[in-house]
């Protein structure tokens, strides 16, 4: 099928690469069906596309450089409903915003966790007060900020 999104134009979607988020995502709850994207131009970041909503595109980066202590518990009603078996790790992303000074944050709080094999995906909402749902990835820059992101690439974003 194709679809055409705001972001990236008319995409030729397979079924076998929807991911389901059956709850959706917190403030888009009517938008279920995303594709994960990898970004052509900047090794590490994802894209989270809704096919439910044509303009809803989230930009996801996985833990990185600076949160190594960073750990998500899926407990087992989460497990579940992504259908991990016992010994499987889910992938983890945080969604990536830019703040209004132009530094580029993660939501620590609000992670997603997706079993890509089964296409199933999840925003948890983690209640510790120690994770914030803005924290900074670098110091904002006159014209460019570069950031470890992941395990071994830097992430360039204009500010």
């Amino acid at each position: 099928m194709n679809v055409m999104t705001s972001r990236f134009g008319s995409l030729n979607v397979q079924e076998s690469d929807v991911v389901r988020l059956t709850e959706g995502l917190v403030g888009f709850r009517s938008s279920t069906q995303f594709l994960l994207l990898a970004d052509q131009k900047v090794d590490g970041l994802y894209w989270l596309q809704s096919l439910d909503t044509p303009e809803l595109a989230f930009a996801l980066v996985t833990p990185g450089e600076g949160l190594e202590d960073y750990h998500v518990d899926v407990r087992a009603g989460d497990r579940a409903a992504l259908a991990l078996d016992d010994c499987q790790e889910p992938e983890v992303f945080l969604i990536l915003n830019r703040n209004e000074a132009g530094v580029l944050t993660v939501n620590l709080q609000g992670p997603m966790v997706f079993n890509l094999e089964k296409r199933l995906g999840r925003q948890m909402v983690l209640t510790s007060s120690r994770h914030s749902v803005r924290h900074p990835l670098g110091e904002p820059a006159s014209d460019e900020i570069l950031l470890s992101v992941g395990s071994a690439f830097a992430l360039r974003a204009s500010a």
